[in-house]
């Protein structure tokens, strides 16, 4: 009967548990797996359009006096931001006035009646979030592609197909009533009207 030469002990995990560079490379291909998804998703966020029409609910936002005491500069013309509903709630005589002085409006005008425009803040180009009013352009100027927006939501420059869309304005017992269930487009680009001045005009805040 022929006999085998011993090779000695053998040397490493017992059977059924993974030596320590084993564990290694594999906790290492897991991070790499983890990393490699939270890039694809965050490219994939980014690229992708936000399509999301309004927020499905009327949301009050109380009487002229009550935003005034929120944002005081309400009253000369400079838009209240509403984070809870994504929107710019603008006071439109006051707007106009802050425009045509420049930034300055002689005379606060502290209840618009029902003059008033609910501004959604999703640029109508690809979906990005549109920053409060530039001071030096006084318009909105949208930070990722350069779309410019007069106050009042109107297209100015930039790669966006229309003006800012916006939620219909009701007024209730005084109170302004916002109804975020209903989208209205932004006027088309290139309308004229409330603001001619040319992007060669004025200063901006983005390039």
């Amino acid at each position: 009967m022929t006999q085998h030469a011993s090779y000695g002990p053998v040397h490493g995990p017992p059977e059924g548990e993974i030596s320590r560079r084993g564990f290694m490379r594999r906790m290492l291909g897991v991070g790499t797996g983890l990393l490699s998804l939270q890039f694809i998703g965050g490219t994939i966020a980014f690229l992708w359009p936000n399509v999301t029409e309004g927020l499905g609910a009327q949301i009050t936002l109380g009487t002229a006096e009550t935003i005034n005491t929120a944002a005081p500069q309400w009253a000369e013309g400079l838009p209240y931001v509403y984070n809870q509903a994504n929107l710019f709630f603008v006071n439109v005589p006051a707007g106009q006035a802050r425009v045509e002085g420049e930034g300055l409006v002689t005379t606060p005008i502290p209840d618009p009646g029902d003059e008033v425009v609910a501004l959604w803040r999703k640029c109508p180009h690809l979906g990005c979030q549109v920053p409060q009013l530039c001071e030096a352009s006084q318009w909105f100027e949208c930070l990722c592609h350069g779309s410019k927006y007069t106050i009042l939501g109107q297209h100015r420059d930039g790669p966006a197909p229309r003006g800012l869309d916006s939620f219909p304005v009701s007024v209730v017992d005084g109170e302004y009533v916002i109804d975020t269930r209903e989208v209205v487009s932004g006027p088309p680009a290139g309308t004229t009207g409330f603001d001619e001045r040319t992007t060669d005009s004025i200063d901006h805040c983005t390039g």
